[in-house]
């Protein structure tokens, strides 16, 4: 054999049990190349996006690519551009030309950066609205004025907060004597989203939607005028409400009203001419449309000379549609992405497009949409994880107990060093994903890397509820969460056994937030894993009913088919705090001290429980982090104390 033969050469693997694989994706190097992206917008040829850097304590950055490539950091520390209208936020910060408004996370006001492509540049306050939280900004140039979402939270005597909050379309005075004077332009409603003004500046489009719906079950499309003076009159519904949901409106440059709308069942584009709705691009079984979880998402965008980009999604992967719409018709070109993993948030830069694209083996990076292909706007940084060690996503499917089709991502352990024993099988982990109106792909996630490295396989989970495959597959989970997300993962676990992919009894089940509630669920109802692991997760769904956020207060009646009327019985009989006498299996917690979205009573309930019938249980709680982990200290601690408790209760020596 030649001595020249490279160390990855399959004949010179080691065998080791799996599980136990030496890694060179350590936590810290997972934590680094954990950045996440936000919000992306364009100006003056420019590129802009937000980046969330966990080495910096999670502060989001706002990134600036120029046309050359040529790519740097805008907004200097300690200010960090993140909105928390709706606790998730979104629609952080918005560019006119070269001039950048955002809204800082201390103090939730909306500050002014220009020039924005000025290293120099410092930011100045422009509004002194306590108590208030802003988001999705957008220009109205003729009036000199921004107008965006406004969230304002009444303090209770001693502290804290009196009631919910109140959501109302405002507008931002930008010159003058009234420099930084808040309006409201519309109140009354729950919640409001996407304000666009068309191109004469004379109506302006928003979504809004009313308790105890989510903007996916009803969010409708309105058009008022603007007044002389500006305020909103004559406000007309265009479409969505009544059992469909409407998305993203865009004013088109022939001034007609562009919108994602599933009326049919899949999400699909119209435009309403000001009279009338008319279809634009409908796709059978492909989705145009997304999920509001946060401000600001895009499933397509306009450019000039009624140039669109559009990305659809056929089975959970992306189809990117690119064309030309003359007198309301499209003409366009169909492109399936097969190396593709999501294509996000398209935005119009000039006469191009972009979009955040991930990719099974590379970090998500904003990228050129042209007619050639993919091509990043900068030049990506230097990989630091051999290609060899990396686990590409396999798109399955695999049928429930009610014989329904269940999607998944599946990653075979992969490292170019070793291989497990002769004989033997793989330990997984089955993900579920949170929201649980969400959904994954297959883009590169270090946390399944980290494992998959090490030998294990991992199975990521999109269960009944999940977006991407239509309206009636999202409903499946309406009133049987906690039942049908639980059958769905059980079903993967015994589809991981049967097919062969991973040792039946060393299947591990995690999920954060949403996801750590089927988790829990999971190991109390059922015994198809022997380990879970549980990211903020929800134990008690009668306290959530009671304390979570204005934004989710009526979801949980969808999901469990309960009223505000009768809720406590049903949540009872789904809360995996009054079933821990079913748990019996090894659990390991993780907790953000600062979550408001699912308060840190509910792991430390269940925790208390599963002590005092003495099973094996670790929680680990984090100061300082709120409702997903930020921090790379964080990251780094989660990972390595969930891999330990994972080799230490399914005995991988």
């Amino acid at each position: 054999m030649s001595s020249n033969m490279p160390a990855n050469t399959p004949d010179r693997k080691r065998a080791l049990p799996y599980g136990t694989w030496p890694s060179p994706i350590t936590a810290e190097l997972a934590a680094r190349a954990s950045r996440r992206t936000g919000t992306l917008q364009a100006g003056s040829g420019a590129v802009y996006w937000s980046e969330v850097r966990p080495e910096e304590g999670g502060r989001q950055v706002i990134v600036r690519a120029d046309a050359d490539g040529r790519r740097r950091d805008i907004l200097p520390p300690p200010f960090s551009a993140r909105s928390r209208v709706h606790e998730y936020g979104g629609g952080e910060f918005m560019v006119a030309g070269e001039t950048v408004y955002f809204i800082n996370d201390k103090d939730q006001q909306v500050y002014v950066l220009a020039p924005a492509g000025d290293i120099g540049a410092q930011p100045q306050r422009l509004t002194e609205a306590s108590g208030t939280r802003f988001a999705d900004l957008v220009l109205d140039a003729p009036r000199n004025r921004l107008i965006g979402i406004a969230e304002t939270h009444a303090p209770a005597a001693g502290g804290g907060e009196h009631g919910l909050p109140a959501n109302s379309l405002v507008a931002i005075t930008l010159g003058g004597d009234q420099r930084g004077r808040v309006v409201e332009l519309a109140t009354g409603r729950d919640f409001y989203a996407s304000p666009r003004v068309s191109p004469d500046g004379a109506r302006l489009a928003f979504i809004t939607w009313d308790l105890p719906d989510m903007p996916w079950d009803s969010a409708s499309v309105v058009v008022a005028a603007i007044g002389d003076d500006g305020s909103l009159a004559n406000a007309e519904r265009i479409a969505g409400g009544n059992g469909s949901a409407a998305f993203q409106p865009e004013w088109g440059e022939d001034g007609q009203l562009y919108f994602a709308w599933d009326e049919t069942g899949w999400g699909a584009l119209y435009r309403w001419d000001g009279t009338q709705v008319f279809p634009v691009l409908q796709t059978p079984d492909a989705e145009l449309w997304r999920a509001q979880w946060v401000f600001g998402m895009r499933a397509y965008a306009l450019g000039p000379r009624n140039t669109l980009a559009a990305v659809l999604l056929e089975n959970g992967e992306p189809v990117l549609e690119t064309g030309t719409l003359q007198a309301g018709k499209l003409t366009s070109v169909r492109k399936p992405q097969p190396d593709v993993a999501r294509i996000e948030d398209p935005i119009a830069v000039g006469e191009r497009f972009a979009a955040l694209v991930s990719l099974p083996t590379a970090a998500p990076a904003v990228m050129w949409i042209d007619r050639s292909g993919l091509m990043p706007v900068a030049p990506p940084a230097p990989a630091e994880i051999d290609p060899a060690y990396m686990s590409r996503g396999r798109g399955c499917r695999f049928a429930n107990a009610n014989g329904e089709t269940v999607h998944a991502v599946h990653y075979p352990p992969r490292n170019p060093a070793h291989d497990g024993l002769p004989g033997t099988l793989p330990p997984a982990l089955v993900l579920a994903h949170g929201g649980p109106t969400s959904m994954t792909d297959a883009g590169l996630k270090m946390r399944v890397q980290f494992y998959t490295s090490r030998g294990f396989a991992v199975l990521d989970v999109n269960y009944s509820g999940s977006t991407g495959y239509g309206r009636a597959y999202r409903e499946r989970l309406d009133g049987a969460w906690g039942i049908a997300d639980v059958a769905d993962c059980a079903a993967a676990a015994a589809f991981l056994a049967r097919d062969g992919l991973a040792d039946a009894g060393r299947i591990a089940i995690a999920g954060g937030s949403a996801g750590g509630y089927t988790t829990l669920m999971a190991l109390a109802t059922t015994k198809a894993f022997a380990a879970g692991a549980s990211h903020y997760g929800i134990s008690d769904l009668g306290l959530l009913m009671q304390d979570t956020h204005k934004f989710e207060s009526g979801y949980l009646h969808r999901l469990l088919g309960t009223t505000p009327d009768a809720w406590q019985s049903i949540c009872q009989a789904r809360s995996p705090l009054a079933l821990v006498d079913g748990i019996t299996a090894p659990v390991i917690l993780f907790q953000g001290l600062d979550d408001k979205v699912v308060p840190p009573a509910q792991s430390r309930l269940i925790v208390d429980q599963l002590k005092a019938r003495g099973v094996e249980v670790e929680y680990h709680a984090y100061p300082g982090e709120a409702h997903g982990f930020r921090r790379a200290e964080t990251i780094i601690a989660v990972l390595e104390a969930e891999l330990a408790f994972l080799r230490r209760v399914m005995r991988l020596e």
